[in-house]
């Protein structure tokens, strides 16, 4: 009775090798990677020590939520929302606020050339109470207006069109195609003349003024879920739009416990996705080594 090896094709050497690869080289970027990257904090200029639920710069995506994405530019922060552009103007962690102020209105003044509302999407970000809407009206027939109290006309020199400051939420006199909506303090008003007048620069540069000192919202996103992660010894994340925990070799069972949603990727534990992993591998592996030898007894 005779006994012969008979080896399988290369190829399946070269398979066998790649899932052992597979299961000795850990993920890109675990979880250990996110513990220790998102304990960092932004700073950039005067702007210093932001968190979650915020990332950007020395903050990889997985630690803050995708729509709150802080840029550093020559010492200036920017933070882009509802492809409105803003500068940082004030940041204080312990109050969970910025003050944050248009772009656009600092480099062309009153008179722009798009238009885009100043919105926030309340489960990430929210007004202040300290504040009314500004609503400035473009590109308007001019022939019917009506002077009032609480609609003021401001002339752009460059074009020579006139916009339409209006308070409040009463019904608007002209047919204007375009408008934009901006915050500014309750404590602010006109200064004099209701009239349309050119040379009116003193409201024109109150007004501008107003727009220009930005406004405070309050971060809202993950705050909840953040302290539950903090609570079980981890660091807050976001995978994909939903919060999550990141911690340093373990699961962190109170989070996991407490929390409504699981994360979809199970990133709050570097441990579970490699077992997870592993144990697939394994088996996967465990077939080919069994058809890499075939032992034919003749």
């Amino acid at each position: 009775m005779n006994s012969k090896l008979i080896l399988l094709p290369p190829i399946s050497i070269l398979q066998f090798t790649l899932l052992l690869i597979l299961i000795y080289t850990p993920s890109s970027l675990t979880s250990n990677d996110y513990y220790r990257d998102c304990n960092n904090l932004f700073s950039c200029g005067h702007i210093k020590n932001i968190g979650f639920p915020f990332w950007g710069e020395n903050r990889p995506n997985g630690c803050g939520h995708p729509l709150l994405h802080l840029t550093c530019e020559e010492n200036t922060s920017y933070l882009n929302i509802n492809n409105v552009r803003y500068k940082v103007l004030e940041a204080k962690s312990d109050e969970q606020t910025l003050r944050i102020t248009r772009v656009d209105y600092l480099l062309q003044g009153l008179c722009l050339s798009t238009f885009v509302n100043t919105s926030l999407d309340p489960k990430l970000l929210v007004f202040g109470p300290q504040y009314q809407n500004l609503t400035l009206f473009y590109n308007c027939m001019e022939s019917n207006y009506i002077s009032s109290e609480q609609t003021f006309p401001y002339r752009c020199v460059d074009s020579y069109e006139t916009v339409y400051a209006q308070l409040r939420s009463s019904d608007f006199p002209l047919s204007c195609p375009d408008s934009v909506v901006v915050p500014i303090p309750k404590a602010f008003d006109y200064v004099t003349d209701y009239s349309l007048n050119a040379q009116n620069e003193t409201d024109y540069n109150k007004t501008l003024s107003a727009i220009r000192d930005g406004f405070v919202v309050n971060w809202v996103a993950g705050i909840q879920e953040c302290g539950e992660c903090r609570k079980s010894g981890g660091v807050c994340g976001y995978d994909s739009i939903r919060p999550t925990c990141y911690c340093r070799d373990k699961a962190c069972p109170n989070f996991i416990s407490d929390a409504k949603e699981l994360p979809s990727s199970g990133s709050y534990s570097s441990q579970t996705q490699w077992s997870r992993r592993r144990k697939i591998v394994i088996g996967v592996a465990s077939s080919c080594v069994g058809g890499l030898f075939t032992i034919i007894i003749g």
